[in-house]
């Protein structure tokens, strides 16, 4: 109850909607692209004054130069960013086929937000397979139970087929939702 508690609490004072270090990440990203713009500014600037390039060639080696850097910070950031989702999104798909003793794995390069997220899914797979267990368990306990009910009705002179019916109806609606998971 203490940990729902605290979980709770946590949750009531988290304001925001991304992971700081995410939001760390773009701010970089932006003034790292900013910083880039003026470095190409200022070496437009002495290009002029040293070659005295008029201002079309200028202009066009502004835009080509800023494309570059975006480009170039867009495909670093977005292979340290994604890249950790596309290899999570594979790992989920072989939890999802059935494999529910697979968990997900971390890379010593991988963000810090990317971290807690595979923290809190291995979390969750790792509940989900504990319930899995649960629920197998009950179910072979539920099916020996009814298996032993339907044979001592069958012993009895009583003639209850509707009922041996019904217990063999719910035995074969438990495997089948067992067979399901």
């Amino acid at each position: 109850m203490q940990k729902e508690d605290s979980l709770k609490s946590n949750q009531l004072k988290q304001r925001h909607f991304c992971a700081r270090e995410l939001q760390f990440s773009i701010a970089l990203l932006i003034v790292l692209a900013l910083l880039g713009g003026i470095f190409l500014q200022a070496v437009s600037t002495a290009l002029s004054n040293y070659y005295g390039l008029n201002t079309p060639v200028l202009g066009i080696f502004l835009v080509i130069g800023y494309v570059a850097i975006v480009v170039l910070l867009a495909v670093f950031y977005t292979h340290r960013l994604v890249g950790p989702f596309v290899r999570l999104e594979y790992e989920m798909r072989l939890i999802t086929s059935g494999n529910i003793s697979k968990r997900l794995s971390v890379r010593a390069k991988d963000e810090l937000h990317i971290r807690n997220f595979i923290k809190y899914t291995n979390n969750f797979v790792e509940r989900f397979e504990e319930m899995s267990k649960e629920y197998n368990k009950l179910n072979s306990t539920a099916s020996k139970k009814l298996e032993e009910i339907t044979k001592e009705l069958a012993k009895e002179k009583y003639d209850c087929p509707k009922i041996q019916e019904e217990i063999r109806s719910l035995q074969k609606n438990i495997r089948e939702l067992r067979e399901k998971w």
